[in-house]
């Protein structure tokens, strides 16, 4: 019976622990619905322009073209007006982002900043939490 009980404990602690992906799911999706993060990586002219995301819990992403000298935000438009492109992150930490073969590590994050180090191209990026009106314009 005590070995029995072992078992049932053993389950239960390793059930209830949440893996990394889990967490980083919950910092990007807002109240489990959709999170809006901006994506900073390396560029000319950074100051003035960007781009952002658009999280969904069903693993759907939507890119906007983000302008910072106007703040405002509209769909990007290479991939069409109903893109169908995907997110989601592997227990190991890794960030598939847009249908992409991902070699995208998160390595670390908190409630408003996630950095990023992109392995394929040895390039360090961040996603940045959104706050206030989004002014995306259609």
């Amino acid at each position: 019976m005590i070995k029995f009980l072992k078992y049932i404990l053993v389950f239960l602690t390793l059930t209830s622990c949440s893996n990394p992906s889990d967490k980083i799911k919950d910092v990007i999706l807002y109240n489990d619905t959709i999170g809006y993060w901006n994506y900073e990586w390396p560029r000319e002219r950074a100051e003035f322009y960007g781009a952002t995301f658009q999280f969904y819990s069903n693993g759907n992403v939507k890119q906007y073209s983000y302008s910072k000298v106007k703040n405002k935000r509209h769909l990007f438009s290479d991939f069409g007006v109903q893109p169908h492109l995907k997110w989601g992150v592997a227990n190991d930490s890794i960030l598939t982002l847009m249908n992409f073969n991902s070699q995208i590590k998160v390595i670390k994050y908190n409630n408003d900043t996630i950095w990023l180090h992109n392995n394929g191209n040895n390039e360090n990026t961040m996603l940045i939490k959104v706050k206030g009106d989004l002014n995306i314009e259609n």
